[in-house]
């Protein structure tokens, strides 16, 4: 189970986030949150913060979104704080527990993989509250638990693939996860504080699913295709099939992104030798991610407006 005491959750995300805990999200992805804000005709001018910033991979998309906006982070842990001031430098950032963020008012909050994370998402709400003027925005980014979804259909193969006894989250996340809430539940929660939403937009119905899926360690795959508690015969030839399917997909994507990704990861020697390994397979391989790449970007344009996607963007006003 997720901890639960303020001073475990702090030294939690520090301990993570000197590991390199979300240090990198796929270009296409930070490309999509550009563009998408880029569109929700804010002002031209603002203050804006991006609460649980991490080491500011989003604050950084923001500042290149709204460039005439004045750009502010804050995060929990003192390790993230410090990444993020290194890698924005132009870009103010506290930690949310200084006294002096509380005396700040902000024309637009974002947060990105927050809400899932926070111990208790009413008192997040009173934070955001607070720290909003009227009028103000709000876009929130975050896991979706509407029914649809290739992940929520793995979920209904299993007999508890939605853990209704934790926060409705689906089997194979997260455990730093306290939830997984649906679209109607966010707006109800904005609605008591006043917010309403003016659009909503989904993603990894099927493809980006799968895109995300197939980057990850083969550990996740093998657990998102587990047969245990699985509902019957048939879920666990279904269970059986994906997985075959995305360890294929995995193997072929390897030589692209290790020789794509790795070469400031390795020593010189190590990465042109794996570069030598690797070549002969690196055109297939890259067509490969191009062709996953191409069909979520293709997804995200035909089906952005269709709520059956497992990652959210919720978009809202107050006046």
């Amino acid at each position: 189970m997720p901890v639960n005491k303020e001073n475990d959750i702090v030294a939690f995300y520090d301990a993570w986030y000197e590991q390199g805990y979300m240090d990198e999200w796929p270009r296409q992805k930070k490309q999509r949150v550009l563009e998408l804000i880029k569109k929700l005709n804010l002002p031209k001018k603002g203050k804006v913060l991006d609460l649980g910033c991490g080491n500011a991979e989003f604050t950084g998309i923001l500042k290149k979104a709204l460039p005439e906006w004045d750009v502010c982070g804050a995060d929990i842990s003192a390790v993230a704080v410090k990444k993020a001031k290194n890698r924005c430098p132009d870009c103010q950032f506290f930690m949310i527990s200084e006294a002096s963020l509380n005396n700040e008012k902000f024309d637009f909050l974002f947060t990105h993989h927050v809400l899932e994370h926070v111990d208790s998402i009413d008192k997040i709400w009173k934070q955001i509250d607070l720290y909003l003027k009227k009028p103000s925005f709000v876009l929130h980014i975050l896991p979706c638990g509407n029914q649809g979804s290739f992940e929520y259909n793995l979920c209904m193969l299993k007999k508890d693939g939605v853990e209704k006894y934790s926060g409705n989250r689906f089997y194979f996340e997260d455990k730093s996860h306290f939830r997984r809430l649906t679209a109607r539940e966010v707006n109800e929660l904005a609605a008591n504080h006043g917010f309403y939403p003016v659009a909503s937009f989904y993603s990894n119905h099927l493809y980006g699913a799968i895109d995300w899926i197939t980057l990850e360690s083969p550990r996740l795959i093998l657990l998102v295709t587990s047969k245990g508690k699985a509902k019957n015969i048939i879920s666990v030839l279904k269970l059986i099939s994906l997985r075959a399917i995305l360890l294929a997909i995995k193997l072929a994507r390897f030589p692209a992104n290790a020789i794509d990704y790795k070469k400031n990861k390795l020593r010189t020697h190590q990465y042109y030798l794996l570069f030598l390994l690797l070549l002969i397979f690196y055109p297939f391989s890259k067509s490969v991610n191009m062709f996953l790449h191409c069909m979520s970007d293709r997804e995200w344009e035909n089906k952005k407006n269709k709520s059956n996607g497992s990652e959210m963007y919720l978009f809202f006003r107050r006046n």
